[in-house]
């Protein structure tokens, strides 16, 4: 009998066909811890890696200004690309840690293994033809473009040129209680000899960049290393301090990521920190349930309710996970009828459950297992097994993570939603809501009617209204089953996991500064921060 290939179909369409993408977050609920720690951590995310490229790019934009002044946004995108390729290739002559330099790994092809002794900066940074694929970057405006413009932007050292679409310049001074883009570029300057910026601009200008010139450019176009005792690394420090969107004169002030600062020099102050990783200090504050010394704090409740969150959604997508794995294992690339495999997974489930003794007939109500999980059995604990196992033990794994979610949190359902629509972060799907309302209304209900139920809704008719939604218009679908005349059809699958709370990027930032050490204890300078921080009232 003929299988029916991925994508294939024997019947006629009015349109394009569908192409299947990898696409990410398959149950849409990753969007509530984005808009979460989009709020904990404005003005950096997980891909700006060294703090010194904000006050660079102040300086570039301002040299952009004085040097070209023209207003066409294509040459301000070729100006930075040949910029942030020159950075790339200093970066190959640093000693020490030069990670996180944009195009690091195109520059160390060119240097280290074509052992290039001069460069083509617009070869390095365009084709031919004036794509951008096969370079040192693939993103037409270059990393800034891609990565760092919306953190510079938040955090109001950067900004669009009005009437010229996609054309940026640097903030101007407006007080001297907040850090500007000018500020930074001044600052910036003071640190680079002036015959170094002129060579450095003139290569640009010339779209080429020899080896003895690169070296010349060191020690000062570093931007893995900051000045010590700088005015710019003391720009820096007061940059990350400062009050939130600053120049946004209706916000209520926020000063969230100072309190997250604050309260991550707290914790590295009093833990061992030698195996410290930014996800021990969200655990942390899921542990203590966004409190401090017993009070709610607003900080800590931020990064509660996100971790609250990443429990949830990695237990749903380890659900889909588990689910299509049997899909896969069951049927291969046939066809097999949806109320079936829900079936076959559930009174899989309800073994699985057996076998662990948290139920004995599978006649037991949602009620009866909550009260059978052990208290020993933490999130933790649950969430280890959930990513050793497969098939449909990683689905009943899974749900024993939803259950204990709910028993550690049911007294702080309510303060975790009050805290979400204050700051507006709940988002289509997230678990508070589902545990407010409809969970606590099947408590009740048989056990396996509960299992079958939400495997239906909250996962696999939950991914389809995602995919569809994702598609919009277009013809690229990230859809991981068909489903047709009530059957389903593999395509693909998922892995669960997390998402990166962009700790790990601000702990960098702060050794940069000066404010940690690689062993992430605090300096002198990080110790005085904290005393200054732990004084005044946020």
């Amino acid at each position: 009998m003929p299988v029916i290939s991925n994508n294939e179909s024997i019947v006629p369409f009015f349109g394009e066909r569908l192409s299947f993408v990898k696409g990410l977050d398959p149950l849409g609920l990753q969007n509530t811890s984005d808009s979460t720690f989009s709020i904990l951590l404005p003005g950096l995310n997980n891909v700006t890696g060294r703090i010194r490229y904000y006050s660079f790019y102040s300086w570039l934009l301002d040299a952009y200004s004085k040097e070209s002044g023209s207003t066409k946004p294509k040459d301000q995108r070729q100006f930075i690309r040949r910029a942030e390729f020159i950075v790339a290739l200093v970066s190959q002559y640093i000693k020490g840690d030069s990670s996180s330099i944009t195009g690091s790994n195109y520059a160390n092809v060119e240097v280290n293994v074509k052992e290039l002794t001069q460069h083509n900066l617009q070869e390095g940074t365009y084709k031919s033809d004036g794509s951008t694929r096969d370079t040192y970057w693939n993103y037409p405006s270059g990393a800034f473009g891609q990565y760092y413009l919306g953190s510079l932007r938040d955090i109001s050292i950067v900004i669009e040129r009005e009437n010229h679409a996609g054309l940026y310049v640097r903030t101007s001074k407006r007080s001297n209680e907040y850090v500007s883009g000018e500020d930074l570029a001044e600052a910036f300057s003071n640190n680079i000899k002036p015959a170094k910026q002129k060579l450095f601009l003139s290569c640009i200008q010339s779209g080429s960049i020899t080896e003895n010139q690169i070296k010349q450019l060191l020690p000062d176009f570093n931007l893995a290393s900051l000045p010590s005792e700088s005015n710019e690394l003391e720009l820096l420090k007061q940059l990350i301090l400062q009050k939130d969107f600053p120049f946004r004169i209706e916000e209520i002030p926020r000063t969230l990521r100072k309190q997250t600062i604050k309260h991550i020099l707290q914790y590295l102050s009093t833990h061992d920190n030698e195996e410290f990783y930014d996800r021990i200090f969200v655990y942390h504050c899921y542990d203590v349930q966004g409190k401090n010394e017993g009070k709610q704090d607003e900080c800590l409740m931020g990064w509660y309710y996100y971790q609250f969150n990443e429990f949830w959604q990695v237990a749903c997508t380890s659900i889909l996970n588990g689910t299509l794995s049997f899909l896969e294992q069951k049927a291969g690339p046939n066809w097999m009828p949806l109320t079936n495999l829900v079936k076959d997974i559930t009174e899989k489930i309800i073994a699985d459950f057996k076998k662990q003794k948290l139920i004995k007939t599978g006649n037991e109500s949602v009620n009866d297992i909550l009260m059978n999980i052990s208290k020993e059995n933490t999130e933790y604990s649950f969430l280890d097994s959930t990513e050793k196992s497969k098939f449909t033990s990683k689905v009943a794994n899974a749900f024993l993570l939803i259950f204990k979610i709910y028993l550690h949190n049911q007294n702080e359902l309510a303060a975790l939603k009050v805290y979400a629509e204050n700051n507006d972060i709940a988002k289509d799907g997230e678990g508070i809501g589902y545990f407010l309302t409809q969970f606590n209304t099947h408590k009740s209900r048989i056990l396996s009617k509960f299992i079958y139920e939400f495997i239906f809704n909250n996962i696999i008719y939950r991914h389809q209204y995602v995919a569809f939604r994702k598609i919009g218009g277009g013809s690229l679908s990230t859809q991981k089953f068909i489903i047709e005349d009530h059957h389903i059809r593999y395509i693909g699958n998922f892995e669960a996991g997390y998402t990166s709370p962009r700790i790990g990027r601000l702990v960098g930032f702060l050794k940069d500064m000066e404010i940690l050490n690689l062993d992430n204890d605090l300096t002198d300078a990080g110790r005085s921060m904290l005393k200054i921080l732990s004084s005044v009232n946020d």
